[in-house]
């Protein structure tokens, strides 16, 4: 009879465990960070974009963590947001005003939809329309330009960053999925699979506490960055341009972790 009820609770036991391993699995697969996907036409740039700092002084930091922007300089990242987040990054310096500046294209040159004076701090910087009175148009492009200012007197010495944004109709069945959670991961992985990047980071931004993902983010980026250098034959300057972002995307996740 011992016998016997210890092979039922050992059968129970097994049974147990198999159930926790296949909740388990459930729950990693469910919450693993997906892949960026970049739009399979996205636009290009019409501007230069990217960092204008090749220097070395006390308001880049060093040439590889200088003020860089989280966001695609080859080709205009996509946003289903009419009030996106922006992101860059600023190298360890002391305290100084930072000037943002946000473009519309239209016909000539760009107009200007918002700029503003924030204060800086090392590390992922972030600004947001969100409960401004400003709202962006779908079928629209902008350019946003964050300015370091370096030296008040010398504008010239200014450390300047620039990258282009696309705002583009949310599909149905993302609008769909998004309606079914609210947890940030979920959120992020579904914007990253469809190629919003704007959208995605935002997402992994607003958690402080789970940086994986923002890592994985960047990491992701740097190298989609250095494979279209590794393609561009026609403009030198595009080439380095590339390459100084993948590069300095990489120096930046190793700085923050």
């Amino acid at each position: 009879m011992n016998k016997y009820f210890c092979l039922i609770r050992q059968f129970l036991t097994n049974k147990l465990l198999l159930s926790c391993t296949f909740i388990l699995y459930l729950t990693l697969t469910t919450t693993a960070i997906a892949t960026y996907k970049p739009p399979a036409n996205p636009s290009r740039p019409r501007t230069p974009t990217g960092s204008n700092s090749s220097r070395t002084n006390e308001c880049t930091g060093n040439q590889k963590t200088s003020l860089t922007a989280l966001a695609p300089v080859g080709y205009m990242g996509q946003t289903v947001s009419l009030q996106p987040t922006f992101a860059w990054f600023v190298p360890n310096s002391p305290s100084r005003d930072i000037e943002f500046s946000l473009y519309e294209y239209g016909n000539g040159k760009p107009q200007k939809v918002e700029q503003t004076i924030i204060q800086s701090s090392p590390g992922i910087m972030t600004y947001s329309l969100a409960n401004k009175k400003i709202s962006l148009a779908v079928g629209q492009k902008y350019v946003w330009q964050v300015a370091l200012l370096c030296n008040p007197n010398h504008p010239s010495e200014d450390l300047i960053v620039k990258a282009e944004i696309e705002v583009v109709a949310i599909p149905t069945e993302l609008k769909k999925q998004l309606a079914q959670t609210k947890e940030f991961r979920k959120r992020s992985n579904l914007y990253a699979e469809q190629g919003f990047w704007y959208d995605a980071i935002a997402e992994t931004l607003n958690n402080a506490a789970n940086k994986a993902s923002t890592f994985k983010l960047l990491a992701e980026l740097s190298q989609l960055e250095k494979q279209e250098a590794s393609r561009e034959v026609t403009d030198p300057n595009s080439k380095q341009d590339l390459e100084q972002q993948a590069s300095r995307l990489q120096e930046i996740i190793n700085a923050e972790r």
